[in-house]
């Protein structure tokens, strides 16, 4: 993307934030005044078990006001120009460090772990000698800081997603060259949620695959939320997707909360295989958990450094 197409962007962006602001402020009218908190976060945040509506129950919160909805990308821009005080986060996320946005410690544990790895329909695996090989050859290559890296020079440095997981493969040594193409057939298909990191792993696997194993791979990109994916992995629309520990336990499987990232990880591997057929390979080695932020200074000021501290804040301003 240039320089001029990015900044064309950001105006845009920046215009619907500061439309939305004021929508804000008619919306919450006099609260504001008294130190209430705006509170906003992505559509899917609001329907899952390990959510809004439950966070709330578990920290004893009660924003007062109903939260907004927004697009992801929206959300980020509205927190750092001050629209609203706080976000559901991904704790991987790159704009998190290049908006100097901090982390609200999750003190009382609610949230399970995330660990993203590759989940695949076990009849690819079969039809694709070297699949899982070649997939686990991601296994533990990105920390959360990595991972944050790699989404930062996306979102904001405006690299193509592709470009970024290309040259991550090139820098790992992961690329060979397929003795042979393989067998000409239904195209492997590679599913992912729309959002960037989800963009970055599918074409990390798409392009592993194509290189290593000479498949051709079809990509379904930003296909939509989780239970977009995961039905479409069951109806063999696609054959694998990117997805999380924490998503599969609370929102696929409606397990009680887990905090332990080996068991969770163990029971999803072991109920997807009993219940869908479907395999969890070694994750990648990231937690991207959901997380709440803040900018650094209104939390600073406002004393807020974990959700704990958030709720007696919240608690305090309405009985004012």
């Amino acid at each position: 993307m240039s320089a001029g197409l990015s900044m064309k962007r950001r105006l845009i962006v920046v215009a619907v934030v500061v439309a939305a602001a004021f929508a804000a402020l008619a919306a919450i009218g006099p609260e504001a005044s008294r130190g209430s908190l705006t509170f906003a976060f992505d559509p899917e945040f609001l329907t899952r078990p390990d959510g809004y509506y439950r966070m709330c129950e578990h920290y004893g919160l009660d924003f007062g006001s109903r939260p907004f909805l927004m697009d992801p990308g929206l959300m980020y821009m509205a927190v750092a120009e001050g629209s609203v005080d706080l976000i559901a986060a991904f704790s991987t996320d790159g704009r998190i460090p290049a908006y100097n946005l901090v982390i609200i410690d999750d003190d009382r544990s609610f949230f399970p772990p995330y660990h993203a790895a590759p989940l695949v329909r076990s009849d690819a695996l079969e039809a694709h000698p070297g699949l899982r090989e070649n997939l686990e050859l991601l296994a533990g290559r990105m920390d959360d800081r990595s991972m944050r890296r790699l989404n930062y020079r996306v979102d904001e440095k405006g690299e193509k997603a592709a470009s970024v997981a290309r040259r991550f493969l090139e820098e790992q040594g992961l690329l060979e060259e397929a003795d042979q193409r393989a067998a000409a057939g239904r195209p492997l298909v590679v599913g992912g949620k729309p959002f960037t990191e989800q963009e970055i792993l599918g074409e990390m696997m798409a392009i592993l695959l194509e290189e290593n194993l000479g498949l051709t791979v079809e990509r379904k990109l930003n296909l939509g939320g989780t239970l977009v994916c995961f039905n479409a992995l069951l109806s063999g629309d696609i054959d694998l997707y990117p997805e999380y520990t924490g998503t599969g336990l609370m929102n696929i499987l409606k397990h009680e909360l887990m905090t332990s990232p080996d068991e969770v990880y163990e029971h999803v591997k072991r109920e997807f295989a009993s219940r869908y057929d479907l395999v969890w390979l070694k994750p990648f080695g990231f937690n991207n958990t959901y997380a709440l932020a803040m900018k650094r200074e209104r939390a600073k000021l406002l004393k807020i450094s974990t959700i704990s501290d958030l709720a007696r804040f919240v608690r305090g301003s309405q009985e004012m």
